[in-house]
């Protein structure tokens, strides 16, 4: 099976490049000259006309009928007015010319092109594969450990003294005011409305999710432990979060609950019980303050970045020679490891949640199936198809390229290993229309010159027109979605 271009590519490819281009128009200044030269009067009109009906001839115009002269009455009042005319006409008709030429032009080399990237030989699957396999293998990239090798280059010698005292009191300090913010949170809202059965333990699940395991972590343990270090001569407080350091994977679970949290208590806050009941116990300024519900249990979200920043401050004001210098430069890198892990696993559940999201709305996804664990969902737009390009096999095994207009607008959903074409049914409804998985091209999208979105799939090629902004964010982010 062999590649050949179409009897109409061919043809036309011909026909542009044996046509005879109308001549390059005048400068403005030499065509001023040549006008200061030029005799006045019918005489010149007379040549000026004989100029345009030439141009005419070179670009293809009608001679006969552009020659055909007036009537005898009126060849006198006429003359100049007409050379006027057809020396414009002649000018806009070149530049019409040169236009359709690099239009049709253009469009000889997109086929070309086409016909280029649907050969199977031409074909960057390997690439592909291969990038795509280390996506998979989830290397964990720990950018933050080297923030902290920065701070030891970057600390003076002379660090120390009255500044980490100052640093180890803002953290026991802060540690016992997070404590008694878990315990208000358990205290006034989880166990009251736990006993009042004011909410199904489900739904509290989902709000408070675990931390009343958070809080008895560091009302039991981590809080007399750092307490207890900082009252030592050496303030061994590395050794401490070193010691402890596990126990805060116990976030990973409630970060990715949070979301959810956030979406449920709202959605209580509707039930005139619920709200008096939230709103009553927020009036207890003296145990809570002026903070809702809700910003409470966005406290132990930031809680280990808090743990980060002044770990990085203290570490900065510790000498080399201090005993918990190493522990506490241990501490902070298992630290960051921590919060990377944490984040990512947020990421991933976030992930998960949408592409389960999107296969309930689509039919026919859950067959593709959609939700995967590699899988990464990345953008969503509508967008015309105007053309897809595919190749076709004739009888003798020849292998052309075939443009087929379309112009039906679909939803496309980009992810990290495919796109999804779906049709809109009545403005609402979704249904899987084609699936492209983006295989033979490590960089598959290009943006025309006609401002069109062209994609390259190894079973066709798709030209997608819309809002210009989205094109190049698709452009950008479809040649990027092979990226960590």
């Amino acid at each position: 099976m062999g590649w050949a271009a179409s009897a109409e590519q061919t043809a036309e490819a011909s026909q542009y490049m044996t046509r005879q281009l109308p001549p390059l128009p005048v400068p403005e200044t030499q065509q001023q000259q040549q006008q200061q030269q030029e005799p006045s009067g019918p005489g010149a009109a007379d040549t000026l006309r004989a100029a345009a009906l030439g141009v005419a001839h070179r670009i293809g115009g009608s001679a006969a009928n552009a020659a055909t002269p007036a009537p005898a009455g009126l060849a006198n009042r006429s003359s100049t007015s007409s050379s006027s005319q057809h020396s414009h006409s002649s000018s806009i008709d070149d530049g019409t010319g040169l236009l359709q030429d690099a239009s049709k032009v253009a469009r000889v080399l997109w086929r070309l092109r086409d016909e280029w990237d649907l050969d199977p030989r031409h074909s960057e699957a390997d690439s592909v594969r291969h990038m795509l396999g280390q996506l998979r293998d989830g290397n964990v990239r720990i950018d933050g450990a080297l923030e902290v090798d920065r701070v030891c280059r970057e600390k003076a010698s002379t660090a120390g003294g009255s500044q980490r005292l100052k640093i180890l009191s803002e953290l026991l300090v802060t540690e016992v005011t997070y404590v008694d913010t878990l315990k208000n949170v358990v205290g006034v809202y989880l166990n009251p409305m736990r006993e009042a059965k004011i909410l199904a333990e489900s739904e509290l699940r989902e709000i408070f999710s675990n931390i009343e395991v958070i809080l008895a972590f560091h009302n039991d343990h981590f809080l007399p432990s750092i307490t207890y270090a900082i009252s030592q001569p050496d303030t061994a407080i590395g050794s401490a979060f070193l010691h402890h350091g596990a126990h805060f994977k116990l976030y990973s679970t409630y970060t990715n609950n949070h979301e959810t949290s956030v979406k449920t208590l709202a959605a209580v806050m509707a039930r005139r019980t619920v709200n008096s009941f939230i709103q009553s116990a927020r009036g207890d300024v003296t145990q809570l303050g002026q903070v809702g519900l809700d910003g409470h249990l966005l406290t132990p979200v930031q809680r280990l970045p808090r743990y980060r920043m002044l770990l990085l401050d203290l570490l900065a004001n510790t000498p080399q020679a201090h005993p918990d210098h190493d522990a506490l430069y241990a501490a902070l890198k298992e630290l960051n490891t921590t919060i990377y892990e944490v984040n990512e696993k947020q990421r991933v559940f976030e992930n998960q949640s949408r592409l389960r999201k999107i296969q309930e709305k689509v039919v026919g996804a859950a067959e593709i199936p959609l939700v995967a664990p590699h899988r990464v969902f990345k953008l969503m737009a509508n967008f015309r198809l105007q053309v897809f390009s595919e190749h076709t096999v004739d009888k003798a095994g020849m292998v052309s390229v075939r443009r087929i207009g379309v112009g039906a607008v679909y939803r496309f959903f980009l992810f990290n290993d495919l796109l999804l074409q779906c049709t809109i049914i009545m403005n609402k409804d979704l249904r899987v229309n084609r699936i492209y998985r983006l295989e033979s091209r490590v960089t598959p999208a290009q943006v025309s010159a006609d401002n069109e979105l062209r994609i390259v799939d190894s079973d066709g090629i798709l030209y997608l027109k819309g809002d210009a902004a989205d094109i190049r964010r698709w452009a950008q982010d479809i040649n990027a979605r092979l990226e960590k």
